[in-house]
């Protein structure tokens, strides 16, 4: 039950902001751009900005151009697979059918809905901040405060993590900003992933943990809609909790060399019907990313995660091979951007 106290204000999202134009940052923007909705990303530099623009303009780009094809590639795998020619009446069908829902125009429209700063200008007009800064306790809070001096008292301040706890990110802000202040962990990339975990703090009042659920569920990203879920504050909260523990074993068997990585990813993809191996994976999020969220994990835990230490992931980042994005990981990745 509500405490009698308290006046329930429904959040209605018109304006937002993102606090970073990082990846996460930017996508988070382009998501929330994607729902109609106005974003303000703040970061340092013009540089930073400029980083996240080009982010936000490749993602639309590619998913115009598989608008743009999405009725040709239907064709050909039809008349491939049925071993027939479509006359051109049943293509002209086809192609109406499946006309591009992403268009050059609402490309651009949804850029609009996007201003890239370095300045707090507007931040009081905004009804939700997602501050999506690195994975660090100190940084967050810096940026958090000064946050607090530039928004209204309505505003929603979320902070987008995927291991540091919530009422500890909290107690760097002034007391009378805790109610409104909440975790949210969009997974990556959250243009294509469609979970987020909404993580109260202890200090969070009850309804806010719903309305925001309630903002994100209508919303879409480029192929789900997305998918909220209200998580307890814990260490790793759900998915990297349940998903920490099965990546340490994954490791340890190509420690161990039980199996090689296409065999191991191969297995659990087959045998426990995985869409993605778990070194593919990993990969994916980034080796230095895997690495921190397991180190943060153990230290909140306060006990060893896993029962025997694996080498392998700390070696890979030192060495520079961080996945994807690097080129190389437990996989090597050609013709990177």
């Amino acid at each position: 039950m509500p405490p009698a106290d308290v006046v329930h204000m429904v959040l209605f999202v018109d304006r937002a902001a993102v606090l970073g134009a990082g990846v996460m940052g930017a996508r988070i923007a382009e998501v929330l751009a994607m729902n109609n909705v106005s974003v303000v990303v703040r970061d340092v530099s013009e540089e930073f900005l400029e980083r996240g623009r080009a982010t936000v303009e490749k993602d639309l780009d590619e998913l115009v151009a598989f608008h743009a094809g999405k009725a040709e590639k239907a064709i050909s795998d039809f008349e491939k697979r049925a071993g027939v020619e479509l006359t051109d009446a049943q293509k002209e069908t086809a192609r109406e059918t499946l006309k591009p829902t992403y268009t050059e125009e609402r490309k651009q429209r949804i850029l609009d809905k996007i201003t890239w700063q370095t300045s707090y200008d507007g931040f009081d007009q905004v009804d939700l901040v997602i501050e999506a800064v690195p994975e660090n306790l100190e940084l967050k809070g810096k940026v958090l405060r000064e946050l607090c001096e530039h928004v209204s008292d309505h505003c929603v301040v979320a902070t987008n993590t995927s291991t540091i706890g919530i009422t500890q990110v909290a107690a760097e802000l002034p007391p009378e900003r805790r109610g409104r202040f909440l975790g949210v962990h969009f997974f990556n990339p959250p243009t294509t992933l469609p979970l987020v975990e909404v993580i109260p703090g202890m200090e969070t009042r009850y309804d806010v943990p719903e309305d925001l659920i309630n903002v994100l569920a209508p919303m879409r990203n480029h192929r789900y809609p997305i998918l909220p879920v209200q998580v307890k504050e814990c260490p790793g909260f759900l998915v990297n909790r349940i998903l920490a523990p099965m990546l340490q074993e994954a490791f340890a068997c190509y420690e161990e060399g039980v199996a090689k990585p296409k065999d191991i990813d191969l297995a659990m993809q087959a045998g426990a019907g995985m869409p993605m191996g778990p070194l593919a994976l990993a990969d994916l999020i980034g080796l230095d990313v895997v690495l921190h969220a397991g180190e943060s994990i153990q230290r909140q835990q306060g006990g060893p995660l896993p029962q025997r230490p694996v080498q392998v992931v700390k070696q890979l980042v030192a060495a520079g091979r961080l996945g994807q994005k690097s080129g190389r990981g437990f996989y090597e990745y050609h013709n990177q951007d």
